[in-house]
């Protein structure tokens, strides 16, 4: 029998001997690149190579949308989520009847998955145009590509300044443990500087169009959407009618006369659309589901037909839904009612487009940016500089007569504050459910005011009775100028301190 301590000894030695051949080889042998996959160091190489990392961040932007209604509509006073009595469910879970009532604390896992969301985005970004810069390729391409890049770096940076306030702003790459606990808060201001210096630069080099397999992508006309957006929430009247002017002069985009057909999947990228998110029906994995989650509890067979029952979680209000002015074409497009037992309630109509039994997968894209939403940004924008009677007026009423409602006069409207309220109403009603409802009443002034009201009115007649899974509390819809911003992810904060202090009010 071989004694133990000398096969311990022979491994020891034969360990030794390993290491000395494999110290000896060529270095440069050992470092080859494995072919049979990509890598940083071999796929950065071709304009299809930098095409397919730019597909990865329209899918960061489809996984944006796919649930940004949580914090930007459930957040407002246009919906809530489901509370079903029988069976006790929730839509959503409790942590969306946080969300609503304003009861929620910086563990909400929807704000954690939102700065998840914005951040993996912003990096994959920054990782793209630190190989873009070095690459020898068409100049042409790589200003487009370097345009496109900057366009989402600061629309998702505009989402996280507006959601946090002074907000991490990264502009490079990542690359090790100690960047990563190094970054830091940056103050609201610079945020927004960088956010005009990138959109500017897309402004620059983006096309006008694009025609083929690229439509959809972001141009020329979205980038001066998101800028003149930034300038209206910075309260910069005359720079944010300027951006309008330009999209209102190029003539490209128009209403449809049809507003159904604005959201209607087959009808995508149309004339009034200036940039949405792109989803596709099938077994891709690009489709969209957003009747699924919008449609109230136990609906399956009535509103939604595939494997699913519906989610519940973005549920009308009594307050949208008695927002519609009588005749309004937009109401019966936008919503409709469910009949159920015991609580019966409305359900956004506006993506309801499943037709699959087997799958819940649904070809509706997301609208981002669209004319209507131009033309009445730059009736805001004239009137917050002085009240007028001409152009402001007929940029509403474009939007009113095409719902089928009677163009509103200056006997209507006689001065600034009437005519900012109806621009306010109009909007509301026009763009529900599209998720601009929460960060209109923030840059407005009006989100403390508006939702306080909206509280009252929910506890005196709530659109639907509240579940016992998270009954009311003392402290429900009582909001405060603090919450106006969410709180930072109590996760960030436990694995950096440089992300310190947390907001305020949390």
């Amino acid at each position: 029998m071989i004694n133990s301590n000398l096969i311990s000894k022979l491994k020891h030695i034969l360990f030794l001997f390993i290491a000395l051949i494999i110290i000896s080889c060529d270095e440069e042998f050992l470092n080859i690149p494995p072919k049979h996959f990509q890598t940083d160091g071999n796929f950065y190489q071709t304009e299809d190579d930098f095409e397919q990392a730019i597909t990865a961040v329209y899918s960061a932007l489809q996984k944006y949308v796919g649930s940004a209604y949580i914090l930007e509509e459930t957040r407002s006073d246009n919906t809530m989520p489901d509370q079903l009595l029988d069976g006790g469910q929730l839509g959503g879970g409790p942590q969306l009847n946080f969300i609503d009532r304003f009861t929620m604390d910086s563990g909400a896992s929807p704000v954690n998955a939102a700065w998840s969301t914005i951040y993996d985005a912003i990096k994959d970004i920054n990782f793209t145009l630190s190989f873009l810069k070095d690459a020898d390729l068409n100049e042409d391409f790589i200003n487009r590509t370097e345009g496109e890049l900057k366009f989402f770096r600061a629309y998702f940076h505009f989402i996280a300044v507006r959601y946090w306030g002074d907000t991490p702003l990264v502009l490079k790459p990542i690359t090790s443990p100690e960047q990563a606990f190094a970054i830091s808060r940056t103050s609201v201001d610079t945020v927004y500087e960088a956010i005009i210096s990138d959109t500017n630069f897309a402004i620059s080099n983006l096309p006008t169009s694009y025609s083929g397999t690229n439509i959809g992508k972001v141009n020329q006309w979205a980038a001066r959407m998101l800028l003149a957006k930034v300038y209206l929430t910075k309260h910069d009247y005359p720079n944010a009618q300027s951006q309008l002017n330009h999209i209102i002069e190029s003539k490209q985009y128009r209403l449809l006369n049809d507003y159904a057909a604005v959201f209607d999947p087959s009808n995508k990228n149309h004339a009034e659309s200036i940039f949405e998110a792109q989803f596709k029906e099938g077994p891709e994995g690009e489709s969209s589901r957003f009747i699924y989650s919008f449609a109230p509890l136990n609906s399956r067979g009535v509103i939604v037909v595939g494997p699913d029952g519906g989610g519940g979680r973005n549920i009308p209000t009594n307050s949208i839904v008695n927002a519609y002015e009588a005749n309004d074409l937009r109401k019966n497009i936008s919503i409709a009612f469910f009949d159920r037992t015991p609580s019966p309630v409305w359900y956004i109509k506006k993506y309801d487009n499943d037709s699959d039994p087997e799958f819940a997968r649904t070809p509706d894209n997301w609208p981002i940016y669209r004319y209507a939403d131009v033309l009445l940004m730059q009736a805001e924008t004239i009137n917050e500089q002085a009240y007028q009677t001409d152009i402001p007026f007929k940029l509403l009423n474009k939007v009113r007569t095409r719902a089928g409602l009677p163009a509103l006069t200056p006997t209507d409207l006689p001065n600034q504050e009437a005519f900012r309220k109806a621009i306010a109403k109009e909007r509301r009603v026009e763009l529900a459910f599209e998720n601009h409802r929460w960060f209109d009443l923030v840059r407005t002034g009006k989100a403390v005011e508006v939702m306080t009201a909206h509280g009252k009115e929910e506890l005196a007649n709530p659109t639907m009775p509240s579940s016992e899974i998270v009954s009311l509390e003392p402290e429900s819809y009582i909001i405060t100028a603090e919450e106006l911003l969410y709180p930072i992810p109590i996760r960030e904060l436990e694995v950096s301190t440089n992300l310190q202090p947390q907001n305020t009010g949390y």
